[in-house]
């Protein structure tokens, strides 16, 4: 029995497939450590951080996704479904 051994060349390009970091596009240092950790993490289903609010003292991340919107408390606390209204 006789084994061919084969080479595989493979020059297709790669493309980077990751988006960009968060951090790179606002102010990252403005939200917690439990707040970044949730932006990371509702970034992994397609949500972009949107803009940062200060409300008495506290950051609130608010983070869209087409038409859908979420925000994140102080704590890191995920919010899908909250009471409020964006301008497009």
């Amino acid at each position: 029995m006789q084994v061919q051994s084969m080479t595989i060349n493979n020059t297709a390009p790669q493309f980077e497939q990751r988006q960009p970091e968060v951090e790179q596009c606002f102010d990252w240092d403005k939200l917690t450590l439990s707040q970044q950790f949730s932006v990371s993490s509702l970034g992994q289903f397609g949500y972009t951080l949107a803009f940062i609010r200060f409300i008495n003292g506290n950051s609130f991340a608010v983070l869209k996704l087409a038409n859908k919107i979420a925000t994140i408390n102080v704590e890191g606390l995920i919010n899908i479904k909250p009471n409020i209204n964006c301008r497009s």
